[in-house]
């Protein structure tokens, strides 16, 4: 193995030296070539793939940000007018951690670092102000680190405590929120974030904290003075998840017995949202209890009349009552009203399409108890189902699956089109390299092919050059033993030939057998 590839470069170099100089400059070519197209596709699939670093950045941070990535040598991208910037994705961590160790990007508002420089000339006002500036800037960053919240902006209103108690006013705040996207906050975050801003301001009330989107739509304000307003949102989303509850079971009971996607299940309920408060008080005269019994005697004398005695009793009975205090909170179902469509059968036609097969009585009264069962329907509360059998449109959401097919597609091809054409390269740079080596491989067995002139000037035995052309042609076996004997025999004298041959001219030998290991 060791001789093969000490050999290796000598035999290249030797083949090389016998093309010719077309040959030569034909192989350069192609290989600077090939070279050069393997390089630009490697750059190419190794691209660094970039990552936004932060978005919706002042103009000031923006501008900070970049000076930085300059002083770095750091590779950058700007979109979105400059406020999003893209860096590499393998230093995106690295640069935020660094970029934070500086300051930048600023943060929201200004927090309680506004006291890490004392100044002893500052006045009690100044100092009031700073405070409530402080406040401020820590709520908003508070209410930022939710994830649907973009910015924020929090003003506190605190009055001076007053000398007298009905002088004094209450402390209000205003929220103001930009989202990301298209997200929005549920009641409860609202609520969230009212009872947030109110329990960090001292005597601040969740009511009195007034909390607006971007675009002044008031999602939280002041308490109304009607009780009944106040609870309309809240019994509108226990009205609402009521519904989708027993939407959800009768779905997902359907999608089991007819598979996703053939059925639809809409529930309307009306809750008794009254708040009744009773206290009765019910006697039984038929149950009588001794409570208390008192007796009085008396005697009287007299001196004309004889002595008399008076003796007086007081019972008092207790009468058997009940008192009940019955407080009922409302929510309960009144009435419940559901909707329920399921798509039929569909066989293939004579000419190949799919037509559409109604369910039968017998199928469909079974689904309509079951949806029953499943609701707790109630014909004695007025409960109402209607459930319908249709065709359901399938055409929309086959084109609409084709567009999401085309788009998987799409991706794929774009994640392995450097791939594919790395290894196209690569199978062309392959062929080339063969056929060029064929043509050397002929040209050079055309050098070294055996000329009938060293065979008549006796460079080359008659013998010798039989045995060449025997070796070149087909071997056939003889069928018979004696014959393979005789030629055991011919090809024994044929070595000693050889062999003779190569101890006279070694430098004719050692052509030829060059030759026969091309042609091998």
């Amino acid at each position: 193995m060791d001789n093969l590839f000490t050999a290796l470069p000598k035999q290249i170099k030797e083949l090389f030296d016998r093309l010719t100089l077309s040959q030569k400059a034909s192989l350069a070519g192609l290989t600077l070539l090939t070279g050069l197209a393997i390089v630009g596709l490697l750059t190419w699939a190794n691209r660094p793939q970039y990552t936004v670093l932060f978005s919706e950045l002042s103009g000031g941070d923006a501008s900070k940000i970049r000076d930085k990535l300059h002083d770095g040598k750091v590779r950058y991208k700007l979109e979105s007018g400059g406020s999003t910037i893209l860096v590499p994705s393998d230093r995106v961590y690295d640069l935020r951690l660094e970029l934070a160790a500086d300051g930048i990007p600023s943060q929201h508002g200004v927090g309680y670092e506004i006291f890490d420089r004392t100044n002893l000339g500052m006045s009690d006002f100044v100092q009031k102000l700073n405070y409530r500036r402080a406040l401020e800037g820590e709520l908003a960053r508070t209410i930022i680190s939710i994830a649907e919240v973009e910015q924020a902006r929090v003003h506190l209103v605190i009055p001076e405590p007053s000398l007298f108690k009905d002088d004094e006013k209450d402390p209000t705040a205003s929220v103001v929120l930009k989202f990301k996207g298209r997200s929005r906050l549920s009641e409860d975050q609202v609520r969230g974030i009212a009872t947030l801003v109110a329990r960090s301001v001292e005597g601040l009330d969740p009511d009195n904290v007034t909390i607006l989107d971007a675009f002044g739509n008031l999602l939280s304000g002041m308490k109304s003075s009607d009780p009944g307003i106040g609870l309309t949102s809240t019994q509108l989303e226990l009205q609402h998840k009521v519904e989708a509850y027993l939407a959800s079971k009768a779905q997902t009971m359907l999608d089991g017995v007819l598979s996703p996607g053939r059925s639809i299940v809409r529930v309307t309920a009306e809750l008794d949202f009254q708040q009744i408060e009773r206290t009765s008080e019910v006697y039984d005269p038929e149950s009588q209890v001794v409570r208390s019994e008192e007796r009085m005697k008396s005697q009287a004398s007299d001196l004309d009349a004889a002595p008399s005695k008076e003796e007086n009793s007081l019972t008092n009975y207790e009468i058997n009552k009940t008192v009940e205090h019955l407080v009922s909170t409302g929510g309960n179902i009144k009435r419940l009203s559901a909707a329920v469509i399921v798509d039929g059968h569909y066989r293939a036609g004579a000419d190949g399409a799919m037509e559409y097969t109604p369910r039968d009585a017998r199928e469909m009264g079974a689904l309509s108890n079951m949806v029953r069962g499943a609701l707790g329907l109630r014909e004695e509360r007025g409960d109402v189902l209607e459930i319908s059998n249709l065709a359901f449109d399938k055409e929309s959401f086959q084109e609409q699956q084709e567009v999401w097919a085309a788009e998987d597609q799409k991706d794929m091809i774009i994640n392995l089109l450097p791939k594919a054409v790395l290894v196209l390269a690569l199978l062309m740079l392959a062929w080339m390299v063969r056929g060029i080596l064929r043509q050397s491989l002929k040209a050079t067995r055309q050098v070294l092919e055996p000329q009938p002139a060293l065979v008549t000037s006796g460079a080359v035995p008659p013998q010798l050059m039989a045995g060449y052309n025997a070796a070149r042609a087909p071997v056939s076996l003889p069928p018979i033993e004696a014959e393979l004997s005789e030629s055991a025999r011919e090809l024994a004298q044929r070595k000693e030939q050889i062999a003779q041959f190569a101890k006279a001219k070694p430098e004719a030998a050692t052509q030829l057998l060059k030759t026969w290991l091309l042609e091998r």
